[in-house]
């Protein structure tokens, strides 16, 4: 309820009590029948003041029931964003594994490539390499242990 409609609730409820008191006391009346219209305006205050709050007891439990619709929708258009989102991430990740399979299956490709182009005439070269380098250990060995 907007406080302009709050204001003008309570202006009537004031207004009414204010009107039916002023109204009693200036009527030209005995005490008894005073009393027993002060009473029966007290009542329908009473009455008054309960059907009001009937009315916004029934606007609050309908303002209620549309907050928690619209929380719902919410929280359900919350959640599928999440999920959407790690949906989206997955395949990301999904894409850089493959990405990086295929990144390794080169480079193996290529190492075994650049490994199988040595040509006989360079084995052969680092054989007498690595077999003078054997002799020369096993010479100078000797020659310690002499």
């Amino acid at each position: 309820m907007s406080k302009g409609n709050k204001g003008w609730i309570w202006g009537a409820a004031i207004g009414t009590v204010a009107g039916a008191v002023t109204a009693l006391l200036f009527a030209p009346k005995a005490g008894k029948e005073l009393r027993k219209d002060i009473a029966n305006g007290a009542r329908q205050v009473g009455e008054k003041t309960q059907e009001v709050a009937g009315k916004v007891s029934e606007q609050s439990t309908v303002l209620v029931g549309k907050v928690k619709e619209a929380a719902e929708v919410l929280i359900s258009e919350i959640q599928s964003r999440r999920s959407d989102k790690i949906t989206d991430e997955e395949e990301v990740i999904a894409q850089v594994s493959e990405f990086a399979d295929e990144e390794e299956e080169t480079v193996t490709e290529e190492e075994t490539v650049a490994l199988g182009v040595v040509t006989e005439e360079e084995t052969t070269e680092a054989v007498e390499a690595t077999t003078a380098a054997v002799e020369a250990a096993a010479t100078s060995d000797k020659e310690e242990g002499q």
